[in-house]
């Protein structure tokens, strides 16, 4: 296998962890060798060659070869089966939808989360239970690598074109696994027309607000609406054509289904009940009450004080996923999205060489 990365001789582990840091290969935590095997490996799995361009990277617009992408999946510490999933996800991230060069650069805390779904989850192991966005191997080096892309090779570095005065952990690592045992709907990456078993969700987002709820379906609704509609998020502020996630625990799902609750009935009765009055919004956003802002959608009657905003133009644009444990029933995470900007839910099957999983 003929490679065009350079070669470099490393006496030990820790030398060469001097020499990533020395050289800015990491964003701070350790990474792996890149040995010729493991890179041939990983490359081997997927069938596919290493000249191979997956596109650009923004936002300096580096080249993604098949090379590149698997050199950084062995520095985050990936098995081999675990690269056609990094490479479903990126190919998802390149797409325009996402706007990956506004997720990087802006000011925002807004991060590319990616979801994993279908049997591949129970496959590889991945962590899809207790502790759901902070535990597993798959997870955090699949997250890891898919980082490491954007770091090495799309050049998205603090201080020089990542602007986000914040951000959140999520830049490190960002990723999870719907819990497919427990969940009583089909696999997340179906709601988007894919019908490959096992599929990838990328969405860029807040870090995970984790909501607690009692009571039936109606009581949780109520607690959503009002958590989903706050005020700072960019969810309110820019609600036309910005998309937002809820990650419910098993248990939350589950009583919504013994309820006779659908996914699109819960999305309609966010959609109809998350809402802020117009007057508070431009009071709290320093309007005028004749001004108008563009971010909101167009049917929304500005000059009316008590009209409502809802968070989302579209109760489609309100994405459901199910992971976690199973010890209570009233956990959920909600992840704010970046609004009309881009950040937008994009899924792929997730296919190793010629075969889709």
């Amino acid at each position: 296998m003929q490679f065009k990365s350079k070669v470099i001789d490393v006496n030990d582990a820790w030398e060469w962890l001097e020499l990533a840091y020395a050289k800015g290969w990491t964003d701070g935590l350790p990474v792996f060798p890149p040995m010729r095997d493991r890179v041939e490996a990983m490359i081997q799995y997927v069938g596919r060659g290493p000249e191979e361009s997956l596109g650009p990277v923004p936002p300096q617009n580096g080249e993604a070869t098949v090379e590149k992408v698997a050199i950084q999946c062995v520095m985050a510490g990936c098995r081999p089966e675990y690269f056609p999933v990094v490479l479903a996800a990126l190919d998802a991230l390149l797409d325009e939808r996402f706007n990956l060069f506004g997720v990087e650069t802006t000011t925002g805390p807004h991060e590319p989360l990616t979801i994993v779904c279908g049997p591949v989850v129970n496959d590889l192991r991945f962590n899809c239970g207790d502790a759901v966005f902070g535990a597993g191997r798959p997870n955090a080096t699949i997250g890891r690598a898919l980082r490491l892309v954007l770091w090495n090779i799309g050049g998205a570095y603090p201080g020089v074109n990542a602007k986000s005065p914040l951000s959140h952990p999520g830049r490190y690592t960002f990723c999870i696994a719907e819990n497919m045992d427990e969940n009583p709907w089909p696999p997340m990456h179906r709601d988007f027309g894919l019908t490959s078993e096992s599929g990838v969700v990328v969405f860029g987002c807040e870090s995970p607000h984790g909501l607690a709820s009692s009571g039936d379906a109606s009581h949780t609704l109520t607690i959503w609406a009002d958590a989903m509609s706050r005020m700072g998020s960019n969810n309110i502020k820019y609600s036309n054509g910005g998309q937002a996630l809820l990650v419910m625990g098993p248990r939350v799902a589950q009583k919504f289904t013994a309820e006779g609750w659908t996914k699109d009935d819960i999305r309609r009765h966010l959609f109809d009940n998350a809402r802020r009055r117009i007057g508070d919004l431009k009071k709290a956003y320093g309007m005028t009450p004749e001004a108008k802002h563009p971010g909101w959608p167009q049917w929304v009657d500005q000059q009316n004080s008590d009209a409502l905003v809802p968070i989302v133009a579209d109760p489609r644009d309100l994405h459901l996923a199910v992971a976690g444990g199973t010890a209570a029933h009233w956990f959920t995470a909600w992840c704010p999205g970046w609004g009309l900007m881009g950040g937008l839910a994009v899924a792929r099957s997730i296919e190793s060489g010629k075969k889709t999983l």
